[in-house]
């Protein structure tokens, strides 16, 4: 017993000191895990409030996006073909000057009206901004002009008279003549062959421009011109443009 007491008189400073070490490190450890629950807790806290603030503020996305790949059968409207202004004033001055003294006109002969075949319906019409599926070329795309069955080999004339503005031979589209009317409409006749005009060479209704060939991009379609018409930079629907 008094060895114990020996002991503890001796030694009793320094187990005073280790039992504070021991309170100061429980205390801190306490602490410490206060410390890291209330950062879990304001992390946690800070998550909830920036999702609840991304939810609120997100707009509304859903926009009514119909599909616009898949074609529609179209019907354009079937303009009756009219004789062009230069055409008629033409053949006004022809039977003004043939007229005698009398001022009857002599009988004269009438001329030769365009191809037949602009006066029927389109067996590919124009599809404005609807994409259609190009059986030749095997995708979907815009069709931007009519087009008209023809025989091979046979003479075209064009719609309406006007000045040649270029005549080029394209990879897609065979041998092209460019016509410039009156009225600054482009019409492209595409699918010729044998050629007879010139860029600069006025023409009517009555010229040939050359023999129906075949349109490589269409190839897969019947035999027949494509007609293309353009205001500006815009195609226009031919049929509605006749």
């Amino acid at each position: 017993m008094n060895h114990i007491k020996s002991f503890f008189k001796e030694k009793g400073l320094y187990l005073f000191c280790l039992a504070l070490v021991f309170a100061a490190t429980a205390a801190g450890i306490l602490a410490l895990r206060s410390v890291v629950n209330n950062m879990s807790e304001l992390t946690q806290l800070r998550k909830d409030a920036l999702q609840e603030d991304s939810t609120w503020t997100q707009p509304d996305t859903t926009v009514d996006n119909p599909a616009s790949d898949v074609p529609k059968p179209t019907t354009a409207p079937s303009a009756a073909p009219s004789a062009s202004p230069s055409s008629s004033g033409a053949q006004s001055e022809s039977a003004a000057a043939s007229a005698g003294p009398g001022g009857t006109a002599a009988p004269s002969a009438q001329p030769a009206a365009s191809s037949a075949f602009w006066q029927t319906k389109p067996i590919a019409e124009f599809s404005g901004e609807e994409l259609v599926y190009n059986e030749t070329l095997g995708d979907w795309r815009t069709h931007n002009g009519a087009d008209y069955a023809a025989k091979a080999g046979e003479e075209v004339s064009p719609v309406c008279g006007g000045t040649v503005t270029a005549v080029t031979e394209d990879a897609l589209w065979g041998t092209v003549v460019e016509i410039t009317d009156q009225n600054e409409v482009l019409w492209r006749y595409c699918g010729l062959t044998e050629a007879s005009v010139k860029p600069g060479e006025g023409v009517t209704t009555a010229t040939t421009l050359g023999k129906a060939g075949s349109v490589p991009a269409e190839s897969k379609i019947a035999a027949h011109i494509h007609l293309e018409c353009l205001k500006g930079e815009e195609y226009q629907d031919p049929e509605s443009m006749k």
